[in-house]
Formats: structure tokens, sequence, C-alpha cells
């Protein structure tokens, strides 16, 4: 089974990772590469301000550099990482890695690289693709997505497919709506800046735990404030396939995504069944995304009755950079009030959740 879920999707590119691996030393705490190196000094160095990579983290004594494929994922790096490492996000901090299509900065970005880290199970192709051509040689490729129990891997084909096959072929990667999979994000990241400077894995350690214990706070949160929205409301239409771990943690199950998770726009037949979808459920919104286009939600809302929310985000960061909002924790906490909002519940709840 293992195999057929996450080996499927990814053995070409642990081949081919496993084909540039050279091995680097730790000297002093520092990160030092061997043959194959950053084509760097070894400082770190800042990206300019007009580029449109998206800078997280510059520390003015940086050890080594962590290139990371989008917003959401380097929030949680940069959090756990500490002053010692710059994280850079090949997509940038105000940007939605759905959409992105990478531009030469983004090579120069990558080629300071001294770890790389994605979510992985073949989410943003385009981006990971890029990354594995303009990354130094030797880099370490490391995707998240791997910590997730096959057991909790949602498929994405039809049942008609599956039936059809006697298994699936594709599944959905968006784990970290779900903040406990989030905390396993964040664990992982601690071991892999641990594996990469292991004299400060102590500060990884630490600063994880703080994290975690603030996601976990969070997700307590997100369970009493869901469970107030009435129970016939209790279920979710959105934009994109992104939204069904969320769903199934907190007892809201997504019932309609309007698009797929390959981001293809939907057809005029598929626009009707959610019209009507929508109509037969009752609910009294629907949520989408300014990544989206808004046209087609237009119709739906006109069409169905139902409230359009266009603020849902999985991956664009709320709030200016540098702001307590704009991260990863502040990106959920402004879902899930629109979520409970939108439907019906009360959300005072999450204004206990302190942000950092």
């Amino acid at each position: 089974m293992k195999t057929s879920m996450k080996q499927s999707s990814q053995t070409s590119r642990r081949e081919q990772r496993g084909t540039r691996w050279c091995v680097g030393t730790i000297v002093a705490g520092s990160l030092v590469l061997g043959a194959c190196g950053s084509g760097s000094d070894g400082a770190a160095t800042t990206t300019p301000a007009s580029s449109p990579a998206g800078e997280v983290q510059v520390a003015a004594e940086a050890q080594y550099t962590v290139v990371v494929s989008d917003p959401p994922i380097a929030d949680l790096v940069t959090r756990v990482a500490g002053d010692a490492v710059e994280v850079v996000s090949v997509v940038p901090m105000g940007a939605d890695g759905h959409t992105y299509q990478p531009v030469p900065e983004d090579a120069r970005t990558l080629a300071r690289a001294d770890v790389y880290i994605e979510n992985g199970m073949d989410l943003n192709n385009v981006v990971a693709a890029f990354a594995f051509t303009n990354y130094p040689q030797g880099t370490p490729h490391h995707m998240l997505s791997d910590v997730i129990p096959e057991s909790e891997i949602l498929a994405t084909d039809s049942a008609e497919e599956v039936a059809s096959h006697g298994h699936a072929h594709s599944f959905n990667a968006h784990f970290w709506p779900d903040a406990r999979y989030a905390g396993m994000y964040v664990a992982e990241i601690a071991r892999i800046l641990s594996e990469a400077d292991p004299a400060g894995a102590a500060g990884y350690a630490e600063r994880a735990a703080a994290l975690s214990a603030q996601i976990a706070e969070m997700d307590a949160a997100f369970q009493i404030a869901l469970a107030t929205i009435p129970r016939a409301n209790r279920k979710l239409v959105v934009y994109h396939d992104s939204w069904s771990y969320y769903g199934r943690r907190y007892g809201i199950p997504v019932i309609g995504a309007i698009q797929p998770t390959d981001f293809s726009e939907p057809s005029a037949a598929e626009l009707r069944d959610t019209i009507e979808q929508v109509r037969r459920e009752e609910v009294p919104a629907f949520f989408g995304s300014e990544v989206f286009p808004s046209d087609v939600l237009d119709v739906i809302a006109a069409e169905s009755g139902a409230a359009y929310v266009s603020d849902l985000s999985d991956d664009k960061l709320p709030g200016e950079p540098g702001s307590p909002e704009h991260s990863y924790v502040g990106m959920m906490i402004a879902n899930t009030r629109s979520i409970v909002t939108a439907l019906g519940g009360d959300p005072s709840v999450l204004d206990t959740i302190a942000l950092s």
C-alpha cells in the first residue's frame, strides 16, 4: 500500500535526489558544503527587496540557507529555525503557490540553498521541478508529507475510478489545514534542521515545542468554535479541494469542491452540479479565494442563493509581512473565523489564541 500512495508520486524524484547527493560536514555549528556546495561562500545573502522571491527571514549571522517551496511551510520553518538560519520561500510570501510560476530571480535564490524543504506528494510540481533543476548539486531535499500516516491519506480519485483500478492513483496532499498534521510538520522541520546543524539542535527543539504548543492551542479552539455552528450548517462547499483534512478533523465535511486538485476550471456541467448541490444542501454560504475566477463563484451565488465568502486561503498568508497575522497560525485563524461566522457559529474563542 505504501508504494501505491507516496512512492508512486515520488520515486522518480527520490532517485534523482540520490544521484545528486554529496556529503557536507558540520564545523563549529556551521554547515560547510563539500565539493558539490552551494555556490556561495557560506555567508547569508539577502535577496534584493525588489525580488519576486519571498524572503522570510535574513539573519545577519546566518550559518546556512534553507529554501522552502511555499509560504505556510516557510513560516513554520522560520519559526523553528531562529536567527542562525536564513529561510527563503520560492513562492513569495504574498502569493499563492497553486498559481505561482517561477521567475529567473528564483533560480538565483535556489542557487544559495543548503537545504530544500517542500510539502511533497506532487503538490506544486512546477515549483518542485524548478527547485530540483536550480538548487546546488547535493542539496538535501526533504518532503514533509512523508510524516503523514499512510492510512490517513485521502484519495482524490472518484469511487468509480477506484473501483475500476482496484486502488487509487491520486491523493490529496493539502495536509496543513489540519492543525494536527501541521504539528507533525513542525517536529519534522526540527529534525531536518538538527540534521543539518547538530550544534543548534537544542534551539530548534525548544522553538518547535513552543510552536507546537501554539498550534495545539489553536487546534483546541477550532474544535470549540466549529462546534458552535448549527448542525445543519456544518458542511463546506469550497473553491478548491484543499480543505478535506480540515473538514475531517473538525467535523465539518467538504461536500463539494468547485475546482479539483489540479486547478482546472470546472465545466458547465460541473458548475450546474455545484449549484444544484448548494441548493439541495441548503448551505448558507460557500467559500472562495481571490486566486479562483470570481465570475464562476458569482454565478453560483446568484443562482443558488447562498452567500459567497471570498477570503478563504490555504496558501497565501494574510496581513503585512512581519505582522503576527502574516503566519500559518494567523492564516488558519482567519480561515476558521470566516467559516464559523458565515455558517452561523460563534468565533469568539478564536480571540483567545495568542499570535506571536
